[in-house]
Formats: structure tokens, C-alpha cells, sequence
């Protein structure tokens, strides 16, 4: 193995492991499960708009070809 593969290998190995060091699991699995939530919020206001911003028509507002 060349010596700069084993330096970068080394150097991946202890970035990674720093990236989990010191509750650095639970934060990133804390930020998933906020960012769900905030999807499901953004997806149901989607919704909510997309409901009312249909026209609902009544019998009395059809319009008849004029003759």
C-alpha cells in the first residue's frame, strides 16, 4: 500500500469518527427526525391550500348560452 493511500485512509477514518464523537449520532439522527416533521407540516399546509383554492360551484352558477 503506498503511503499517501494509507495517510488518506487514516485521515478519513479518524474524520468520520469524530463526526460521531461526542453525541454527534443523536444529533444527526435528532436533525431526521425534525426535518420528517417539518416535511409532514409543509405537506399538509400544501394540502390544506390546495383545498380551499377550489372553486366550488353551485347550481345557480351555471351560465346559460344567450340565445
Amino acid at each position: 500500500m503506498k503511503l499517501s493511500t494509507l495517510i488518506l485512509a487514516g485521515l478519513m477514518t479518524l474524520t468520520s469518527a469524530a463526526a460521531f464523537a461526542e453525541g454527534g449520532s443523536e444529533r444527526s439522527k435528532q436533525f431526521y427526525a425534525n426535518f420528517n416533521f417539518i416535511q409532514e407540516q409543509a405537506q399538509e399546509k400544501a394540502e390544506q391550500t390546495a383545498s380551499s383554492d377550489v372553486k366550488h360551484v353551485n347550481s345557480d352558477d351555471t351560465q346559460h348560452p344567450k340565445s
